[in-house]
């Protein structure tokens, strides 16, 4: 199986296989600088970055795409998601007591067979179609369920995320996202029942907007206040950082204004594939939350602009088959899909231009890493599973497969006609 379920939309395939193997080759090229000399370390890299790419198509772009169908059943049973929701919670307690961490003091990572993985990662997946499922019920006319009670499932996942990912992990750029991807599903939901809370949502959100605006960028009350707190302390030198990325280049700025740097010798074409100054001990994360300017310093703007449009590619056709879909649980779900990936393009660009301060968020399918490319392929199979349910019940799609999921779509379509 190389090719995701028919009736899948090609575009996203497409500029999904292009960024893939547009990010294989940066991740290779910026690993170079960190294994110069060492061979073997670098062919072990290499194999490690193959199965990692293999994995994220295979199993999510292609086998979940075609899989689904009965997994959703599965997930949309109370009594399997609150077991998720324990396994979930026990797997980032382990972290917390036996994970491991980098330079930047996020201890997020279980070392398994060699390899390290971040559960908070596939976390996000999850949190995605527990929203659909709760919002798809909400949508339902049998629905009489209060909105604490029905969305119980998720709320829990955002409380157990904001404690372990937040306050053990210290990871606030993933929980930033997966708060993203909850409000984004909360507020999507149509139901009568819920609006006055949506209100309440969209108040909340701008105020605390409103508090970070002014805290960040106009004041030093949040540099000075977190200081002050171990858990954050770590968040002050990257504000100051962001408003002035030279203030301190030799220790806590040191990567930042290498970033800036790196981008600022690009000019429109870069220095060519494989040309990078900054990757040979400037960067220590230029594989991973730095990638992009060393893309930009190899590849110049251009290559930038590349993986914008395939960004936007991607964006465009979610938010497309979210206005068409006539079920609220794919409704969501795309929608939940598109803040998943829109949240990490913005936050790293933002991050590595020192436009925001830096949250250590990878730049899906660019940069290196097994649990962000895993879990990115398992968001685009699940959205391509619903896609072809989509365009199969809308009739801009007549399937030809003899696969029995392809049939059990046929006879829902003919259903609705």
């Amino acid at each position: 199986m190389i090719m995701p379920i028919e009736g899948s939309d090609p575009w996203i395939t497409g500029f999904t296989a292009a960024l893939f193997i547009f990010g294989f080759i940066m991740v290779l090229s910026s690993r170079v600088g960190a294994t110069f000399g060492d061979e073997q370390s670098f062919m072990g890299y290499i194999i490690r970055q193959i199965i990692y790419t293999g994995l994220a198509w295979e199993f999510g772009v292609v086998f979940l795409s075609r899989w689904f169908d009965p997994w959703k059943e599965w997930f949309d049973k109370k009594k399997v998601q609150w077991f998720l929701v324990v396994a979930y919670t026990l797997v980032l307690l382990f972290v917390a007591l036996r994970g491991v961490g980098d330079e930047t003091g996020s201890r997020a990572w279980l070392e398994i067979a060699g390899m390290s993985l971040q559960p908070s990662e596939f976390g996000k997946v999850f949190l995605i179609v527990m929203m659909a499922a709760a919002g798809g019920a909400a949508g339902s006319k049998e629905n009489k369920t209060t909105f604490l009670k029905l969305f119980a499932v998720p709320l829990t996942i955002l409380l157990v995320s904001a404690y372990f990912v937040g306050v053990e992990q210290k990871d606030f750029g993933s929980l930033i996202i997966t708060m993203g991807i909850g409000l984004v599903g909360l507020l999507v939901t149509t139901d009568p029942g819920l609006r006055k809370w949506q209100k309440w949502l969209v108040i909340v959100f701008v105020a605390i907007i409103i508090v970070i605006l002014i805290g960040v960028y106009f004041t030093n009350l949040f540099t000075d206040t977190f200081r002050n707190f171990p858990l954050v302390s770590h968040i002050a030198p990257r504000i100051d950082n962001m408003k002035d990325p030279y203030i301190d280049p030799l220790n806590t700025g040191y990567q930042p204004a290498n970033a800036l740097y790196a981008m600022g010798d690009a000019g429109l074409f870069g220095r060519g594939l494989g040309g990078s100054v900054r990757k040979y001990g400037f960067l220590s994360q230029s594989e991973s939350d730095y990638i992009l300017a060393i893309v930009i310093e190899e590849t110049g703007i251009l290559g930038l602009g590349l993986i914008t449009v395939g960004y936007g590619v991607l964006l465009w056709r979610f938010a497309k088959w979210a206005c068409r879909a006539t079920d609220s649980y794919d409704k969501i779900l795309l929608t939940c899909s598109m803040a998943y990936f829109m949240l990490h393009f913005f936050i790293n660009v933002g991050g590595v231009s020192t436009l925001i301060p830096m949250t250590g968020v990878p730049l899906l399918m660019i940069s290196a890493g097994g649990s962000a490319l895993i879990s990115t392929g398992m968001v685009l199979g699940i959205a391509q599973n619903r896609i072809a349910h989509i365009r199969i019940q809308t009739g801009d799609y007549v399937p030809n497969s003899t696969h029995r999921f392809m049939k059990k779509l046929r006879r829902q379509a003919r259903k609705q006609k």
